[in-house]
């Protein structure tokens, strides 16, 4: 059963921090290395020196990233810049975005969630994790005790909490109200009432959460808090420890949106990329994706042919040095034959796991480990950006897939299965620095 209750956020001082755009970023896993140091030159109190530090050559166990964001934020903490809220509340924001020339809002509530192991049922997850990420993640969240970011979650607001809660919000104005560089309008209004304290955590201690974003995130708070439990005789229940920050949105939202997570491969060998039309012609019909002029489709142009295909039974490929991308559609009768013994039926509905459990195992020769390596395939949620990089040599090859329907997310986890990493994109992604939440005593 989940359980949702208000916090003593840590927010930016709107007395030493003028420009809210200033010192925001995206999320840590989808920053690149140029987006990284334009934040840095944007304001020296810019999350991001917390959130993905910059490495230095000579960086050790003592001075390194985490340690350095450690100190940035006790720093922040002891001149003013930073301020931890004296009265507990909980953080209703809205996002204002234009996605394929129509402007949506989406809304979520920032609140600390009880950590539970996913077996429990109360919070559930649906994609599998990285090792090497939550190793990193663990340490950062060691030096600074802190949760920094929230974690994308939803859930299903049979009891209309959301709209209660914009009502309430709608009678006054926003704590924080500004436009980032993405173009997205940010609000975010302290809701400091015990009574709507406990409407929402009434109304949803009877709901099922399921996390969108943030798996790593999630399973290095319970480590982290598993560690402390360890270093010491008793960790209360209210220990803010046992708590995570998480943001909580409406799966009746129409602002909550999915978009694919197209697969991009960085090398694959010579041979292999020779062979891999041969091999796929076994199973699939392949055609390629061009006009009748033989001009190559437009992205919109070849998701749109995608969409019209049987959910899991077709995908589009881009390979290096090919004319055009290619559709690849599963033979008539090959999906009951594809597929080991250990792939559930509900998942072979998804375009991933068509991807995940054979196309990369299967033809392309990928192994477990390669799989669990973050540089062994790299993603990007527009099929114009995957398209150019094969074409330009930075890729060998990428598959371009259909968003994964939020249905489909929630009954995979339902069922107690994991799909597999990046199976989904949640857009917007929740932005960093509006509020922190501490996991204990920071200063010292």
């Amino acid at each position: 059963m989940p359980r949702i209750k208000p916090f003593n956020g840590i927010r930016y001082n709107p007395d030493r921090i003028s420009a809210m755009a200033d010192v925001v970023s995206p999320p840590y896993d989808v920053i690149s290395a140029k987006e990284q140091a334009e934040l840095y030159k944007r304001s020296p109190y810019n999350i991001i020196r917390l959130e993905l530090g910059e490495k230095r050559p000579g960086d050790d166990p003592h001075d390194n990233p985490h340690t350095r964001a450690g100190q940035y934020l006790r720093d922040w903490l002891k001149d003013g810049t930073l301020l931890q809220e004296q009265t507990p509340a909980v953080y209703l924001t809205a996002t204002e975005f234009t996605m394929e020339g129509a402007k949506h809002t989406r809304w979520g509530l920032m609140a600390s969630v009880g950590l539970e192991p996913f077996q429990q049922g109360g919070i559930l997850p649906h994609e599998h994790t990285y090792s090497k990420v939550k190793s990193e993640r663990l340490s950062l969240m060691h030096a600074c005790r802190t949760n920094l970011s929230p974690i994308f979650a939803f859930f299903s607001d049979e009891h209309r909490t959301m709209p209660q809660l914009i009502s309430h919000a709608s009678t006054r104005p926003p704590a924080i109200d500004f436009q980032e560089d993405r173009w997205h309008r940010h609000r975010m209004w302290v809701i400091r009432e015990p009574e709507l304290h406990r409407l929402i955590a009434t109304d949803l201690a009877q709901q099922t959460i399921y996390i969108a974003d943030g798996h790593h995130r999630y399973e290095t708070a319970l480590a982290y808090r598993d560690a402390l439990a360890a270093s010491r005789a008793e960790l209360p229940p209210n220990h803010p420890a046992n708590y995570t920050l998480m943001y909580l949105s409406s799966v009746q939202d129409p602002g909550l949106m999915i978009l694919p997570a197209h697969r991009l491969l960085p090398k694959v060998a010579p041979a292999m990329r020779r062979s891999f039309l041969e091999r796929a012609r076994l199973f699939f019909k392949v055609q390629p994706l061009a006009t009748a002029h033989g001009q190559n489709l437009s992205p919109d142009d070849l998701l749109a042919r995608l969409g019209q295909t049987e959910p899991g039974a077709a995908l589009a490929v881009a390979l290096r040095d090919a004319e055009a991308p290619l559709l690849l559609e599963l033979l008539p009768g090959k999906r009951a034959s594809l597929y080991p013994t250990t792939t559930p039926e509900v998942m072979k509905d998804i375009d991933v796991t068509l991807l995940t459990d054979f196309i990369f195992p299967e033809i392309l020769g990928l192994s477990r480990d390669q799989l669990d390596d973050v540089d062994c395939v790299h993603y990007n949620h527009a099929a114009q950006a995957a398209l150019d990089g094969v074409a330009s040599g930075g890729y060998d090859m990428a598959f371009i897939i259909k968003p994964t329907p939020i249905d489909a997310v929630q009954r995979i986890a339902a069922a107690g299965h994991v799909m597999p990493r990046k199976t989904t994109y949640f857009a917007p992604k929740v932005i960093t620095g509006l509020v922190m939440h501490a996991l204990g005593r920071i200063a010292g």
